[in-house]
């Protein structure tokens, strides 16, 4: 089938069989800048949404700023989901939905127990406010990101930097 004979032949097109067949389940590698900076946008918006539900459930309407950060923001939002899901893609293969969603809730989670108080409700308007003037530029959400908040935990980690392919003295 392989053109190879002998038990070496058979044990090596073994091998190579179970190579291809075997689900591309692997750990998720290191983060790299741009994976860690649709991290932190994705976390943000998890952040907002969150404190949306959290302030409406304590009758504090800030829904109107958090529409206007994702209506002014759904382009870059959905580019971060996107490089965040080729992540999980390449780390999980045929579970990278599954892994995502993980990802996800874990995210949103992390702000569900936090304290709602009326002045929570008018720092998350404001925040909301202020990444909707971003208008999608990711420079400006991740620096109100850095700001508000720390990097969300990455499963792998975030790669290090290194300048050994720099070039330089």
């Amino acid at each position: 089938m392989f053109g190879l004979t002998g038990k070496g032949g058979v044990l090596a097109a073994t091998a190579s069989m179970l190579c291809v067949s075997m689900p591309a389940n692997a750990a998720m590698g290191c983060w790299n800048e741009t994976q860690v900076a649709a991290a932190k946008v994705r976390d943000l918006q998890s952040r907002l949404m969150v404190a949306t539900l959290r302030c409406s459930a304590m009758g504090a309407d800030v829904s109107p700023a958090y529409n206007r950060f994702v209506a002014a923001n759904r382009t870059t939002i959905q580019g971060a989901n996107t490089v965040i899901m080729a992540a999980f893609r390449a780390g999980h293969g045929a579970q990278a939905q599954t892994q995502y969603d993980r990802f996800a809730t874990s995210l949103a989670n992390i702000y569900g127990d936090d304290a709602t108080d009326p002045d929570v409700c008018a720092e998350t308007a404001a925040i909301a406010e202020e990444a909707a003037a971003a208008q999608g530029d990711i420079g400006r959400l991740l620096d109100l990101a850095d700001r508000t908040g720390d990097t969300p935990a990455l499963p792998g980690g975030q790669c290090p930097v290194t300048f050994a392919s720099m070039g330089g003295n």
